[in-house]
């Protein structure tokens, strides 16, 4: 069982053709087909079946993908390892962040590419949920998100800072001159909030059921960009936290009046057991400086 031939079978895994996955690997569509072939005779076992021009993963293909994965990528960390230990500066950085967190992550792109300019940074936008499952050794080599509920001791954390959830709404917006407001009050603005699975979503939702209140949801979008955008027409409110909005200097921020705790506690989240890259060590270090703890 060579590498190449699980690195050949994870990606017809990922695009289902053979063909897809031949031009992606830049090899051709009869050499990926014998490779797989191979791998197949070596654990006697069809890894995948062949409906026409589509290949569907096997159960055996389905339980066999996590551990080739990991395989593909504790090799990776071999790599990484040696070029660490030879101070070679290359290489590439992979970041899992949630939307909310764009603003801190930018600041630090910006310091850490002029510091280490030949690593290559890979970073993936997604929800909470999405990204700590993604967390598992084989994706992120960390991931910039609020503390989502329920979250278990899976993870090595890292406390970044604390943020308020606010009324966040356009200088024209009609409430835009309040000095707080009600959760009563807010139920009845016609809201444009994040998706479900967002921390923030499903933090404002507990609180307004814990109040026997329903928010008016007239648009959910997966884009913490696109909400701010939307909110410069005057018409919708939203409720985010301070970090998403830091900079944007036409939103007013609106606090929220109630006794129960609005404050989220933005995270990096580590995956456990797992080699750390220098370069996510000197990244980390950036994001501690900028958020007042180096």
């Amino acid at each position: 069982m060579e590498l190449r031939q699980l690195k050949y079978f994870k990606e017809a895994c990922e695009r289902q053709n053979f063909s897809e996955a031949a031009r992606v690997l830049h090899i051709s569509q009869s050499t990926l087909s014998q490779q797989i072939k191979q791998l197949e005779d070596e654990l006697d076992i069809l890894l995948f079946d062949r409906i026409g021009k589509r290949i569907v993963p096997t159960e055996a293909g389905r339980a066999f993908l996590p551990y080739a994965a990991r395989a593909l990528h504790d090799a990776d960390d071999g790599r990484q390892i040696i070029r660490d230990l030879q101070g070679i500066e290359a290489g590439v950085l992979h970041i899992g962040v949630t939307y909310s967190m764009s603003p801190l992550l930018v600041a630090a792109l910006e310091l850490f590419s002029k510091a280490h300019p030949k690593i290559q940074v890979k970073v993936t936008f997604d929800t909470s949920e999405e990204l700590l499952k993604q967390l598992d050794g084989t994706g992120p080599d960390f991931v910039l998100s609020f503390m989502p509920e329920g979250v278990t001791g899976e993870f090595e954390t890292l406390p970044l800072f604390s943020s308020r959830l606010n009324f966040i709404v356009h200088k024209s917006h009609p409430l835009a001159e309040l000095s707080s407001i009600t959760l009563k009050r807010l139920s009845q603005v016609p809201l444009i909030l994040p998706a479900a699975g967002f921390a923030t979503r499903k933090k404002i939702e507990e609180l307004c059921a814990s109040h026997q209140l329903t928010l008016s949801i007239g648009v959910e979008l997966d884009d913490v960009h696109t909400i701010i955008h939307a909110l410069k027409g005057g018409r919708w409110g939203t409720i985010l936290t301070q970090a998403a909005v830091k900079g944007e200097q036409e939103l007013v921020q609106v606090p929220i009046l109630c006794n129960d705790h609005l404050t989220s506690h933005g995270f990096l989240f580590w995956p456990q057991g797992v080699y750390r890259k220098k370069s996510a060590i000197a990244f980390v270090d950036f994001l501690l400086k900028i958020v007042g703890k180096r």
